[in-house]
């Protein structure tokens, strides 16, 4: 049997080999090649799995270290005294929390197991975290995602949408809300005075707060079992299946949610929002946008949400088609196509936003777009995320089924900071 030393250098040689591997294909005319992508997964997934096999040796050596060691104290009633720190118990594996146990790579390699064959491999869980991180019911079971994994999700989901990345996240721990402060009407102003006269106390300025509870979002992916036996990493297939989901569900709340059991969405008129009166219809018709009412729009923002880098003009493809062939008095087109790789397009110096979900119907009354600072729409959410895998639900069909849950809400914070565009 190999010693965690040798498992260590063997592992060593794999990541070695996977990056020489990794650089020759780089540099080869064409780049990388889906084999040579196949053979890299496959040497880095060896190298993981030796990683898990030699951590869990170190376990069982540092348990029976922990013994004997217990042993000598028996044995000599006079040794006492706590542990040197290099082998104190807050140093033992056993003694990690559940959220580093989730970043283990020994985790890793179970979760991924699970997700493959849908076994969970109970020894190889520790007893202490088998309640935190694993749960079963009538129709299968489902692990809590490993830290890493989790957060690659939300990284394909915020690659995926506009709004997450400008707006404000609050993680959530322990509490059930987040309260958020609302400034509903502001101070008076400053009063001149006398050096010695007393000061006007303001009765002008008035708070209130809407709290933010993360609500139960879930989305279901199916892949078909002869993809799972293909590919050699399945948890790149279900990330970005599940990523892809969840990114349409949250897009569609955060811009249109109507605030019951789910976000507040910038397109639904709202006291706790944007309310009605930061709709602009300008010179609209009930069918068709107007170039004052554009201008009308950027300008019904004060300047440092103008100026902010958050600030985006929202649109759907059928708007930007319209206001794209809209002139200045001096006709000049108000849009400004991008010329650089990275950068947005930009209507009258403020950046676009496309998404498929900003309201595009155009009738009398209706909204078709908006322009806001995205810093001022706040987003709560509980960090864990579940994955359940169906295990003979789609059976009849060759496909196996995966339920993502997370937690989220969110709404606009400051009504100021945003305005509508509303048709006549």
């Amino acid at each position: 049997m190999k010693t965690a030393v040798q498992l260590r250098e063997e592992r060593a040689g794999l990541i070695a080999q996977a990056r020489q591997k990794h650089a020759e294909a780089e540099a080869r005319q064409g780049g990388p090649t889906a084999e040579d992508r196949a053979e890299f997964d496959r040497l880095m997934n060896a190298a993981d799995e030796l990683r898990r096999r030699y951590e869990d040796l170190e376990r069982l050596e540092a348990a029976e270290a922990s013994l004997e060691t217990a042993d000598e104290r028996v044995s000599d009633p006079m040794a006492g005294g706590e542990r040197s720190a290099a082998g104190g118990a807050s140093n033992r594996p056993e003694n990690r929390t559940a959220g580093q146990y989730r970043e283990s790579a020994e985790y890793r390699s179970v979760y991924a197991e699970w997700l493959a064959t849908g076994q969970v491999r109970h020894a190889a869980i520790p007893r202490e975290f088998r309640d935190t991180v694993l749960g079963t019911d009538s129709k299968g079971g489902y692990l809590v995602t490993p830290t890493q994994l989790a957060a690659e999700i939300v990284k394909g989901i915020d690659d995926l949408v506009f709004v997450r990345p400008l707006a404000r996240i609050q993680r959530i721990g322990s509490a059930k809300t987040v309260g958020v402060p609302r400034l509903t009407s502001r101070m008076a102003d400053a009063d001149w005075s006398g050096e010695v006269a007393a000061v006007t106390e303001d009765t002008t300025m008035a708070l209130d707060r809407r709290d933010l509870k993360p609500y139960l979002m879930s989305k279901l992916a199916k892949i078909s079992i002869e993809a799972s036996d293909r590919d050699s990493n399945i948890e790149r297939l279900i990330q970005d299946e599940l990523a892809y989901k969840n990114a349409i569900t949250e897009e569609k709340a955060y811009l249109t949610g109507n605030g019951t059991g789910k976000p507040l969405g910038i397109f639904t008129a709202s006291a706790n929002g944007v309310p009605t009166t930061r709709d602009v219809t300008g010179t609209n018709t009930t069918t068709a946008i107007t170039a004052d009412t554009l201008i009308a729009m950027k300008y019904s923002l004060k300047p440092g949400y103008r100026a902010d880098p958050t600030c985006r003009w929202m649109w759907s493809r059928t708007a930007i088609e319209a206001v794209s062939k809209l002139k200045d008095t001096t006709n000049n087109y108000l849009w400004q196509p991008s010329v650089q790789a990275g950068q947005p397009d930009r209507l009258l110096g403020i950046a676009v936003a496309e998404s498929e979900y900003v309201p595009a119907t155009f009738t009398t009354g209706l909204y078709v777009g908006a322009i806001g600072c995205l810093r001022y729409y706040w987003i709560a959410e509980v960090s864990d995320l579940r994955i359940q895998r169906l295990v003979e639900r789609y059976s009849d069909t060759s496909e196996i089924g995966f339920i993502s849950r997370r937690w989220v809400d969110g709404a606009p914070v400051l009504a100021e900071a945003f305005s509508r565009c509303k048709l006549a």
